[in-house]
């Protein structure tokens, strides 16, 4: 079922555009945590989990940018506590793992209201796609989404990395969160990003291994 909810957040920290990673500040707003996933999955049967070091930054560039460092660190971490806390434990590797975790923040605004081919960010330089997760034609979404991707949101997706790679294949998308911040400001806090990442999983109890 899908889910829209929103997370109070007390604070959020001001991004400067003109800079890679963003920039810490004050601002009051709300998170809506959007959660969807395969119906069809058996998330029992995946053990391990691979979760990259650095958060794919979606704006405007023609080369990939990433945001790295201790705040992001935060951010990640909320993301393998949950899993772990599901019963998966991380893999020394995305070839060993069953399960690959995907998280990005949206730059600068881009609308999308449905899943088509291609998706949207199709060319988009970073983790999606043959380059990263493996010899894969790209993603395949096995449910409908509808929403628009704006300044201040996070993307998350977990791939099935068991499935069999090959010529034209995609890796199936098992889960997918989406959580929308303030759309008038280039703005995050990581404190109020880990609880809405916290909220995510909440509202995703199918979510687990156990």
């Amino acid at each position: 079922m899908k889910r829209l909810i929103p997370v109070l957040l007390l604070a959020v920290f001001a991004f400067a555009g003109c800079e890679k990673e963003p920039d810490m500040g004050k601002l009051d707003s709300k998170y809506l945590v959007y959660t969807n996933y395969d119906k069809q999955a058996n998330f029992k049967q995946f053990s391990t989990y691979y979760l990259p070091d650095s958060i794919l930054l979606i704006g405007n560039t023609a080369k990939p940018e990433y945001w790295k460092g201790a705040e992001a660190d935060e951010i990640l971490n909320a993301y393998a506590k949950n899993l772990e806390a599901r019963g998966y434990t991380p893999a020394a590797n995305k070839a060993s793992a069953d399960l690959g975790v995907q998280v990005s923040y949206i730059l600068s605004t881009h609308y999308f209201t449905d899943y088509g081919q291609p998706e949207w960010w199709w060319n988009y330089p970073g983790y999606w796609g043959s380059g990263y997760w493996g010899n894969w034609g790209g993603w395949y979404y096995p449910y409908a989404v509808n929403y628009s991707y704006s300044t201040n949101s996070f993307i998350t997706e977990i791939v099935n990395l068991t499935t069999d790679e090959g010529a034209g294949k995609k890796i199936p998308v098992l889960w997918t969160s989406y959580m929308s911040g303030i759309d008038y400001s280039t703005s995050v806090n990581k404190t109020l990003v880990v609880a809405a990442v916290n909220q995510a999983f909440t509202q995703s109890p199918y979510l687990t291994k156990k």
